[in-house]
């Protein structure tokens, strides 16, 4: 790959999303200059006011200087001896408090200021009194308290009346209180609620408080005596202007223009109620929120899909969710305003970023099946150096083709695009052919080929159900290795190996330069096989199973070799294929079945009793002279018959239910146990086994491989392991290579685990060597 590709891609990996952030960043400064942020905020505490809205507690109530009362009096300002009858009133009835929003900082007539000072002395509620600030003039920008006259002072509390209008023209905030030329002034309602605040901050006013469940009087009810004792006995009360002809309204958030009076009494309610919360500056909010526009901006750039996109708007969700929670609970108001505005605006530049590069990714999709295409398998491949690259060619698509409707081959081509993207590199599987899929190998199987491609056969096998319709994939696979620097002769060199894997059906061929000579070898296959037998190159391997509960081998599987002496080792997955395509392989299974048997009894008499499984094609259940003949070897042999098990693949054993029940039930009556292979890659499920003649489920190695790193997987496997305990299935797991996986499957409860951490295949006289004695037990 050159230098300038390398910068192209490194340049389109930083572009979309890192420029989405630059300008979320840039437009949540100029917004937030533009003064957007208070409204925001607002329009999150309304609705959160609307949705949580309460009633007051009554213990604060308003007697409201309202237009009846004007009229009844029938003067303004009023006599001070009205208020001071107000007091005597409240007073008498049981009132705690009585707070005036009202101005006695001018003198009235003498007689009536002696009778309100006397009142307020002679008052058993505590009085207090308003104090407010005011410009000295339209010149002066330095404010002077007007305070009521010293004679009212004396036998009262002052608290200060001012309110403050927000960036919005609302009174959504309220003081705790100031400090006026060195002295220490609450505010009215601080003083209701005996709130200790701090003097010259504020809190934001309870919003969510029902106007209308404040009570309120009517002050000429309270003269003529028409407000019964127990309406006022014990309460807080404020007297102040309500008419609108004595002006003194303000407008709030949520309620509109109301009068200052009721300002003071939500105000009071909020302190009452242990509301008036700190707040969490936004500034800080958003520094966070761009630390996780960072983390989200390293999930993009790795993303397998678009869905991650949808992070933003759930940020944005829970940090108002969070603010509605954190109010609810009166734990602190948040300032979430900047933080929405910035993950607003990246969703917005990301969405736009993004679909500007939606025409170009177009071009690397395949139009029938959505897969990516060659176009993007080369792509891919400039980014690498050195590829290991897999072609999978479909011997059988003139079928597909001829049975199915477009609709219904793109269903089943992207259904083995999802079972083959375990084995891929970075899980992308490309259609780069009418008849192909291809990828790149996943990291980790460079010294484990045969192993990984007998896992893509495996995946291969299930049929995928299509409608009404049931159709199986037959897959031929090509590998080869090579540099990315001539990528079009590494992906034909690839697809020549495919192709000439499925002319010989093999599984899968790696590419040589001298691949042509290797199609002779189907031919000689079928031709020596025989006398491969007789020779004694053919012979059989065994890996040992472990019984987990105690930690012992307790038995082991046959697995067939073939040491050619000119061509070296043949791969089973090398002549299988081959011997039950052509109808031979009746013979090589009952020769493997033959030598475990002998070697079964070798074992048992030597102290070594387990059992051994053989695997049995597909293609034999269907053949009454082999059923015949393995039942017979079986049953002359001098072993117990439950020491065999038959391991059917559970492709095999579900083709034909009602079948294979029958024959299956037969092998079993006569005490040979019986295995189902490859669970999981198939379309059954337990259920659907249920009543099925067998003795245990063997759980693929495609899933307890990757069950550590996959919580599918993980969960794939505990939950069969627990549902074939409950079928009375004892469950084998293949695939074991290491003590975390093997405690996973002792935390399940699986009953047998084979793998390499347990144990490689090896010759009969090493197995019994090695596990004759049991020295020392494998613990999970």
């Amino acid at each position: 790959m050159t230098i300038w590709s390398q910068m192209v891609g490194r340049i389109e990996k930083f572009g979309s999303h890192s420029i989405a952030i630059l300008f979320a960043v840039l437009a949540t400064i100029a917004l937030t200059m533009a003064g957007i942020v208070p409204a925001i905020e607002q329009t999150n505490r309304d609705l959160r006011s609307l949705v949580f809205e309460r009633d007051a507690s009554g213990q604060v109530a308003v007697v409201e200087m309202d237009s009846r009362s004007l009229k009844a009096i029938g003067s303004w300002p009023w006599s001070r001896k009205i208020h001071a009858d107000l007091i005597t009133r409240l007073s008498n009835d049981g009132a705690d408090q009585i707070a005036f929003d009202v101005d006695f900082s001018s003198a009235s007539e003498k007689a009536g200021d002696e009778i309100l000072s006397a009142a307020i002395s002679d008052a058993q509620a505590q009085v207090i009194l308003a104090t407010f600030l005011q410009l000295l003039s339209i010149h002066d920008s330095n404010y002077s308290e007007n305070l009521p006259l010293e004679m009212f002072q004396e036998n009262s509390l002052l608290g200060s009346v001012n309110v403050h209008l927000d960036a919005l023209g609302h009174v959504s905030q309220y003081d705790y209180g100031a400090r006026i030329a060195g002295k220490i002034r609450p505010t009215l309602a601080a003083l209701l609620t005996n709130s200790s605040g701090e003097i010259g901050k504020s809190f934001l006013i309870d919003q969510s408080i029902d106007l209308t469940s404040i009570p309120s009087f009517s002050a000429i009810d309270i003269l003529n005596g028409d407000v019964d004792a127990s309406q006022i006995n014990g309460r807080s009360l404020i007297i102040g202007a309500t008419a609108v002809e004595l002006g003194d309204r303000y407008t709030t958030p949520k309620n509109g223009v109301i009068p200052g009076v009721y300002i003071h009494a939500l105000a009071a309610e909020t302190l009452s109620a242990g509301r008036d919360v700190s707040t969490i500056d936004g500034t800080a909010l958003l520094l966070i929120t761009l630390a996780l526009a960072v983390l989200w901006w390293n999930i993009m750039t790795g993303s397998k899909g678009d869905q991650n996109r949808l992070v933003l708007p759930l940020v944005a969700m829970i940090l108002i969710l969070s603010s509605w929670g954190f109010f609810v609970y009166a734990l602190a108001e948040i300032e979430i305003a900047p933080s929405i505005i910035f993950i607003v605006c990246l969703f917005l530049a990301d969405l736009v970023v993004e679909t500007s590069r939606t025409t170009k990714r177009e071009r690397t999709i395949d139009g029938l099946t959505g897969l990516p295409n060659a176009i993007a398998m080369m792509n891919a491949a400039e980014k690498k150096t050195i590829a290991e690259v897999v072609v999978a060619e479909i011997a059988n698509f003139v079928e597909i083709e001829s049975m199915l409707s477009a609709e219904e081959q793109a269903a089943i081509l992207q259904s083995m695009a999802k079972r083959l993207a375990l084995l891929a590199d970075d899980e992308k599987i490309f259609r780069t052919g009418r008849n192909q899929l291809s990828w790149f190998v996943a990291k980790g199987y460079a010294n484990r080929l045969e192993e990984y491609f007998d896992t893509a056969a495996t995946f291969a096998l299930s049929p995928t159900q299509i409608g009404s319709k049931k159709m199986r994939l037959k897959l031929n696979l090509g590998y080869h290795e090579g540099p990315t620097s001539n990528w079009f002769q590494l992906l034909s060199d690839t697809t020549m190996a495919a192709h000439k894997a499925s002319q010989m059906n093999y599984r899968w061929l790696k590419y040589s330069n001298d691949i042509n000579q290797i199609v002779d070898e189907k031919l000689a296959i079928l031709n020596e096989i025989d006398q491969a037998i007789e020779s004694g190159q053919i012979w059989v391997a065994y890996q040992p199973k472990l019984d987990i509960a105690s930690g012992e081998v307790n038995a082991a599987e046959a697995l067939v070799r073939w040491d050619h002496p000119q061509r070296g080792k043949i791969g089973p997955d090398r002549f299988i294929p081959i011997l039950e395509t052509e109808g031979d392989i009746a013979n090589l299974t009952l020769h493997v079945l033959k030598v475990t048997l002998e070697n079964v009894q070798k074992w048992a008499a030597s102290g070594l009793y387990i059992c051994c499984s053989v695997n049995v094609s597909a293609a034999l259940l269907d053949d009454p002279k082999f059923i015949s003949a393995a039942i017979s070897l079986v049953q002359k042999s001098k072993i117990d018959p439950d020491k065999i098990i038959f391991e059917i693949t559970e492709t095999a054993a579900l083709d034909d239910l009602i079948k294979a029940k029958a024959v299956l039930e037969g092998i079993r009556q006569i005490g040979i146990k019986l295995s189902i292979d490859d669970y999981g890659t198939g379309q059954a499920n337990l259920a659907y086994m249920q009543g099925f003649p067998a003795d245990e489920i063997k759980i693929d190695q495609s899933f307890v491989k990757s069950m550590a790193r996959s919580d599918v997987d993980r969960v794939m496997v505990s939950s069969t392991i627990e549902m074939a305990h409950k079928m009375n299935f004892k469950v084998v797991a293949e695939g074991v290579e290491d003590a975390d996986c093997l405690s996973l499957l002792h935390q399940f409860g699986c009953d047998t685990a084979q793998g390499w951490h347990i144990g490689k295949p090896v010759d009969a006289i090493i197995f019994e060597e090695k596990w004759a004695s049991q020295p020392q037990a494998m613990r999970a």
